[in-house]
C-alpha cells in the first residue's frame, strides 16, 4: 500500500505497477490524468477515505501496487562497482562506493528510516539481513518516504556477506566492541559495506568475524548508544557522503 502523493510518485517513477488508487475528490482530475487509463482512480469524500484507512489521513491519495521483488546478492556482481569487474570505470564515485547492510532490524519504522537515510547519503543500495522487517510493509514504505523503491534493495545472509568480503568489499561494523575505532580516526576502505544490527543485542559474533573493521561513535555524558537509525545515519554521513555534500569548512 502506497500512502501520499510523494510516495506514489516515487513508486511510479521507479516503475512500480499500480493496481488502483483512491484519492480525495479535489485531486481526482489530476490523478486520472496521471493514470492515463492504466489503473482505476476512485475519488472519495475525505471522511470516507479516513474511515476506510482506519486513521486520520491528510495526504490526499492512497494506492495499491504490485510488490517489487527483492534482488539477491548475485545482482551486485552485475554492477560496475563489483571489485572483480574488469571494465569497472575508474571514477571518484566508484572509488567511494558504499552500501548499508541492516541485520535483524525488526521494527518496520526503523527499516524505512534507514533506507531513507541511505538514500540521502548516497548509498549504492541496502542489504537486508535475516529477520529484518519487510521493507514493503505499509509503515516501512511510509517512513522511507518511498525511497524503498528508488534505492536498490538486496536480500543478504551470512554466506552473502562472506562472498562480498571474499571479493574485496570492506565490511565495516558499527559496534561498541573492543576492536571498534572512533569515526574521528578511522580511515575507511572502499568499496565499503556498513553493517548495523539490532538495537537490543547488536551484531552476532559470526557476522562480526566477517567484518574487517569496526567503528564507534564518540559520545558524551556517559551515553553508550543511539537509536539504530541515528547511529547508522551518523556513520553514513562520515563514511558515505562525497565531499560535495559537505560544507567547505568540513574536512
Amino acid at each position: 500500500m502506497l500512502e501520499g502523493r510523494l510516495v506514489i510518485e516515487k513508486a511510479i517513477q521507479a516503475g512500480v505497477q499500480l493496481e488502483s488508487l483512491l484519492c480525495s475528490e479535489e485531486a481526482a482530475d489530476a490523478w486520472r490524468a496521471r493514470a492515463a487509463g492504466q489503473y482505476p482512480v476512485t475519488p472519495l469524500p475525505h471522511d470516507k477515505l479516513v474511515a476506510l484507512l482506519g486513521y486520520k489521513f491528510h495526504h490526499g491519495a492512497v494506492a495499491l501496487a504490485r510488490r517489487p521483488t527483492l534482488a539477491g546478492i548475485e545482482a551486485l556482481q552485475r554492477m560496475p562497482d563489483w571489485p572483480d569487474t574488469p571494465d569497472k570505470p575508474d571514477t571518484p564515485d566508484n572509488a567511494k562506493a558504499a552500501w548499508l547492510c541492516i541485520w535483524e532490524v525488526t521494527d518496520p519504522s526503523n527499516v524505512g528510516a534507514l533506507i531513507r537515510s541511505a538514500a540521502g547519503f548516497g548509498a549504492k543500495g541496502v542489504l537486508l539481513g535475516p529477520r529484518c522487517a519487510d521493507p514493503y510493509y505499509r509503515k516501512a514504505i511510509r517512513t522511507s518516504m518511498g525511497n524503498c523503491f528508488t534505492v536498490p534493495l538486496y536480500n543478504c545472509d551470512q554466506e552473502g556477506l562472506r562472498l562480498l568480503s571474499d571479493h574485496g568489499f570492506a565490511l565495516t561494523a558499527a559496534t561498541l566492541g573492543p576492536r571498534a575505532v572512533s569515526l574521528h580516526t578511522f580511515t575507511p576502505s572502499y568499496p565499503l559495506i556498513l553493517v548495523v544490527g539490532n538495537e537490543g543485542y547488536g551484531l552476532p559474533a559470526p557476522v562480526l568475524d566477517l567484518c574487517a573493521h569496526e567503528v564507534k561513535i564518540p559520545m558524551a555524558n556517559d551515553i553508550d548508544s543511539f537509536n539504530v537509525v541515528v547511529a547508522a545515519s551518523i556513520c553514513m554521513y562520515a563514511l558515505f557522503a562525497p565531499p560535495s555534500y559537505k560544507t567547505p569548512a568540513e574536512p
